[in-house]
């Protein structure tokens, strides 16, 4: 079983995450922008607890839990309730437009 990193991520064309990372908030940082993205996300929660936004719902999350959120879908960190507030990320390959990094609805949309 070969090691995937950020790295040599594209000489494994049968692995289903393209982007994926460990990420830590600060306690005194701002929750996320609402926002969507061209392929499917995930967050596996390794630490802390928070008030998140995904598919119109909210939920609090704690270590264990996994939003999964599809593409197209709004998702959102709305407040960290318990810190250090960390989570594994992983996003599969763009689909649609095809359109890297969190994208935003317009007012009115």
């Amino acid at each position: 079983m070969p090691v995937i990193n950020a790295k040599n991520v594209q000489e494994h064309p049968d692995f289903p995450f393209r982007q994926f990372g460990v990420y830590f908030f600060k306690p005194d940082e701002y929750p996320s922008d609402r926002h969507y993205h061209d392929c499917d996300e995930a967050w596996l929660v390794v630490s802390g607890k928070a008030r998140v936004l995904s598919e119109g719902r909210e939920y609090t999350v704690s270590a264990g839990d996994v939003v999964w959120t599809r593409m197209g879908d709004e998702h959102q960190l709305l407040e960290i309730l318990e810190s250090p507030y960390g989570v594994v990320w992983m996003e599969n390959g763009l689909r649609g437009r095809k359109r890297p990094g969190h994208l935003v609805k317009e007012s009115g949309a």
